[in-house]
């Protein structure tokens, strides 16, 4: 049966083999549901009513914190008539009713061609005693110059379609494209050099996270290195001065699987940054190449881009290591004033403090970061219930912000 998973003929065809097995797609005479393309997420597509349809979210894999529950959605439906309006109601697993999808989102994406928006606030309903949502979703008809909608609690990025983009830069002779290294599935984790060649000279290191339903990372990579390409005069001069490096796609396997946080293999590769740098055997590749960029450039700068979906968090949140951990007196200095700078930006909330005795991130890369490598290191958390573009320029002001307190007070 044929689904979603050709709509762009470029997306990994990956869903497309399970989709019967795991009922990705539901095709009638009057509408399409599904989730068999790339980054998708739900299964058990079922119909109760004429305009009443439900699925499952599908559970993260493996043995972490995450494992067997879900609150990722991702999926399309189309219309095969006139406009009408529909209702789907999403069944998660969350554990804690009150971290339920139900209860801990109020927002969803749309996306309609190339057009991002949002559904209005009405047409989103907790159900289940939180468990569940219930998306009321207008239709719009079948000759609709694009009939197809979108539906996801996230701005995913398809890994082919940042690949394409990645290929686009190749002939810009300011961008240095090559591979940092490949995932278990042996996809390509592109690596983006602009600015001075020299390793001698201040650096500054951006990734998304692994945590693969959180692409607006990607999204934000994507921005910034727009700026630094475009005829700003502040983007030319950071390009004289600093060497800049960006990953925009840390868990390409699991962007195209369709997950929230894991890797295919079951694993939480984000709780996994001392592993790899302590050059454990059974490491993942794709940390590991993220690892050996920091550990071979040694940037003043490490900023991870995460997503935000839940409700509770009511803006972008900065998710911070404690400046104390940094030895040197200047770079401490520099630090703190990127603190007060990115405080000050709107809609931006304190989230968390992690050191060696607070928080619970003394397992990511950032933190392996700051205290083996003496980076400044940051996760900032975009919230995906603003418009794409209000979080990709929330981005490029936090870079430019820190990049400016680093020019300030000049380290290297």
């Amino acid at each position: 049966m044929e689904g979603l998973s050709k709509h762009n003929p470029v997306w990994d065809q990956t869903r497309r083999a399970r989709a019967h097995e795991q009922g990705y797609v539901l095709a009638s005479d009057s509408v399409l549901l599904a989730t068999d393309f790339e980054c998708a997420n739900g299964r058990n597509i079922r119909q109760n009513g004429p305009d009443s349809f439900e699925m499952d979210l599908e559970p993260e894999p493996g043995d972490h914190r995450f494992s067997g529950l879900s609150y990722y959605y991702c999926f399309g439906v189309a219309n095969r008539g006139e406009a009408r309006r529909i209702q789907v109601t999403l069944h998660s697993h969350m554990g804690d009713v009150e971290r339920g999808i139900g209860h801990g989102t109020a927002h969803a994406v749309v996306k309609q061609g190339d057009v991002w928006g949002q559904l209005p606030p009405d047409n989103i309903r907790c159900a289940g005693e939180g468990t569940d949502l219930e998306l009321t979703l207008d239709l719009p008809p079948a000759d609709d110059p694009d009939p197809v909608l979108f539906i996801s609690d996230f701005h995913w990025y398809p890994y082919t379609e940042m690949a394409q983009w990645v290929a686009s830069l190749r002939d810009d002779s300011r961008v240095r494209v090559s591979v940092a290294g490949t995932s278990v599935s042996g996809r390509d984790l592109y690596r983006l050099n602009l600015g001075r060649e020299e390793r001698d000279v201040p650096t500054v290191v951006m990734a998304q996270t692994p945590q693969p339903s959180e692409a607006i990372g990607t999204w934000s990579c994507r921005r910034i290195v727009e700026f630094l390409l475009s005829e700003s005069k502040t983007a030319a001069d950071m390009l004289e001065r600093l060497r800049i490096v960006v990953i925009p796609a840390t868990n390409p396997d699991g962007t195209v699987e369709g997950l929230g946080v894991s890797h295919p293999s079951g694993r939480f590769p984000f709780f996994e940054g001392k592993k790899t740098a302590d050059d454990e055997p059974d490491a993942l590749p794709e940390m590991k190449a993220v690892w050996d960029v920091l550990k071979q450039e040694k940037p003043w700068l490490f900023i991870e881009w995460h997503g935000n979906n839940w409700k509770r968090r009511s803006g972008h949140m900065l998710l911070r290591y404690r400046p104390s951990l940094m030895e040197d007196p200047t770079r401490r200095r520099v630090w703190e004033d990127i603190d007060r700078r990115l405080e000050a930006l709107p809609d931006t909330l304190h989230g968390s403090w992690t050191s060696w005795d607070e928080g619970m991130y003394q397992e990511s890369i950032g933190f392996m970061a700051v205290t083996r490598l003496q980076v400044i290191a940051y996760m900032i958390k975009h919230h995906d219930k603003f418009p794409l573009e209000t979080c990709t320029e929330h981005a490029l002001q936090c870079f430019r912000e820190a990049v400016d307190a680093g020019r300030q007070r000049p380290i290297r």
